[in-house]
Parts: structure tokens; C-alpha cells; sequence
């Protein structure tokens, strides 16, 4: 889980580092024009802040039940071939060891063992905040290190230059 995080993270900070550079013109502009740097950069972040935010409410209305029926029906394939298998064990013949006919003899079901077949997914307030300070908190990074590095340039620069 740790990796598939991480890999999202660093996609997250590609795409931001992207969308910052190709904004280099604007800022360019922005600075000629006499805004500050900290408001320029701050007005990138606002907009993070404002699409993270969004993704975090979405996130937390569709989350749960999109993670609640797709558990339910994995769940429900594995109960189904489990049932099958229980319904369909037969034990070995009287007299039999039943190791030459390949029969494993811990292949038993056991007394009263129903699989489980329902699966309950619930969305903690503490993980919902979690997830989105990390999420929040990365994206403020991948905006602020590069538009620190683009607005260390002088407008100038940016705009003769173009790249």
C-alpha cells in the first residue's frame, strides 16, 4: 500500500511540476506587471488547495460505496467457489489414507465453518484527514519547488527566453 502511495505521490508531483513550468510565460507576465513572488506562488497553491479539497469531498462521498460493492462482489466470488468446495468434499474411502489417489488429508472441512460472505468497508473520519493532509501536503510541495525555481529568474529572463 506504502508503494502504490508513493507512486501516486510522485505522479502528483510530476503532473503539478508540469502544470507550474508551462505557467513560466504567466508568471513572467505577472511578475513585469509588478505582482509580488510570494502572491504569484500563492495563487498556484490556492488553486491546489481548492482542487484537492474537491477531491477530498468527492472522495469521501463516492469512496465508500464504490469500495463497498466492489468488496461484495470479490467477496462474493470467493464465498461461492468456498461454498462449492465445501459442498462438493466427499471423504476418503473406509479403509483408504487416501495419499495415493491425491487426497490431502488437511483438505477437511471443518465443523460448522461457513465462509464469510459479507464485507462491511467504513471510512474513518481520523483516515479521511490523514489521506488528505498527505495528499495536501504534497501538492503544496511539488507546487512550491518549482515556482521557486521559476520565479527566481527575473521577468525579463522568462519572457526573452520563453523556456
Amino acid at each position: 500500500m506504502w508503494l502504490i502511495g508513493l507512486a501516486g505521490a510522485a505522479v502528483l508531483a510530476l503532473l503539478i511540476n508540469l502544470a507550474v513550468k508551462q505557467r513560466r510565460r504567466e508568471y513572467g507576465v505577472l511578475l513585469a506587471m509588478g505582482e509580488k513572488r510570494g502572491r504569484v506562488i500563492g495563487q498556484q497553491a490556492l488553486e491546489i488547495i481548492v482542487v484537492a479539497a474537491l477531491a477530498i469531498v468527492l472522495g469521501s462521498l463516492f469512496a465508500p460505496a464504490l469500495t463497498q460493492h466492489t468488496g461484495q462482489s470479490l467477496l462474493g466470488k470467493e464465498a461461492g467457489s468456498a461454498r462449492h468446495k465445501l459442498d462438493s468434499w466427499k471423504p476418503p474411502a473406509p479403509g483408504s489414507t487416501g495419499l495415493g489417489e491425491g487426497i490431502d488429508q488437511d483438505d477437511k472441512p471443518v465443523e460448522n465453518a461457513d465462509p464469510t460472505d459479507r464485507i462491511t468497508v467504513t471510512l474513518a473520519p481520523s483516515d479521511l484527514i490523514t489521506v488528505g493532509a498527505v495528499g495536501l501536503g504534497i501538492g503544496l510541495l511539488a507546487t512550491a519547488i518549482p515556482a521557486a525555481s521559476v520565479l527566481r529568474l527575473s521577468p525579463r529572463t522568462i519572457l526573452t527566453k520563453g523556456k
